[in-house]
């Protein structure tokens, strides 16, 4: 009878269960903020206009570290990913994702000093403090790559090396002087300078494709879901993300996009 009854109470728990909960598609992206519910918000009318034109329910999910995000992908949770290139390219080389459309324009390592520190030259920075947005960023990444492309080791080079959560900390870095020279993103500069920092770009990298949206190898809407994001910015909840991210639309993504960020960073 124990036996019998433990079925029934098993067989009521999967009933309980939405009929669409098994076909839920799951898109990871990566937060490195500590606000994981305003990302979910951010994705909120993009997953509402992907639910719609792949006729399945899409959730977001987010994750703080490289190894989370990575995690998801291995396990073949998430149908879709998004994020910086790097992790792409990780996650197509150890689990299949497949990238297919992107962010216009490109990435790249910019080293950035106030126009007051008088540091205007890549030999200026020699003995100076430097600080990066964080040991696992791509920008970081790059930027410590193109050092060693330029025979500098950090470690002596400079005065000190420092690492920070995201760029935003390493602005303040330098606003309130704990830094003399900060990396970032090459779009973050106008953004900067904008805002009235009078901001000098020292020494740029080399740039890589932007952020990269992918989805699980052999995902039978391949097809529908790239037209659909290429045509998001028309609809009015996809054109959400847009808006509150300022990127302008998706384009289409290949892999030959990446053959140089994977050699740069020797993603296997």
């Amino acid at each position: 009878m124990r036996i019998l009854a433990s079925w029934i109470l098993l067989v009521m728990a999967f009933a309980a269960i939405p009929a669409n909960a098994a076909n839920e598609l799951i898109l990871g992206v990566q937060d490195t903020t500590q606000n994981r519910s305003s990302v979910v918000r951010q994705y909120r009318g993009l997953a509402t206009y992907l639910k719609r034109m792949l006729k399945q329910d899409v959730s977001v999910e987010t994750a703080k570290t490289n190894e989370e995000f990575l995690a998801g992908a291995k396990s073949g949770r998430y149908t879709m990913m998004y994020g910086p290139p790097s992790m792409i390219m990780a996650a197509n080389k150890q689990s299949g994702y497949q990238p297919i459309v992107k962010v216009p324009g490109r990435l790249a390592p910019y080293f950035m000093s106030f126009a007051k520190t008088g540091i205007s030259f890549p030999e200026d920075m020699k003995g100076k403090r430097i600080g990066f947005p964080g040991e696992q960023s791509m920008i970081t990444q790059l930027g410590l790559a193109h050092l060693r492309g330029e025979k500098i080791d950090p470690a002596t080079y400079f005065k000190s090396v420092v690492y920070f959560t995201d760029a935003d900390s390493v602005l303040s870095a330098m606003k309130n002087n704990v830094i003399d020279i900060g990396v970032a993103n090459s779009s973050l500069l106008d953004a900067w300078t904008a805002k009235g920092h009078d901001i000098s770009l020292v020494m740029q990298g080399t740039g890589v494709p932007h952020l990269t949206f992918a989805v699980k190898k052999g995902f039978p809407e391949k097809k529908v879901l790239t037209e659909a994001l290429l045509k998001a910015q028309k609809d009015p909840d996809g054109q959400d993300y847009f808006t509150t991210s300022r990127f302008p639309n998706f384009e289409a993504a290949s892999m030959e996009d990446y053959d140089e960020l994977v050699k740069i960073l020797q993603i296997k």
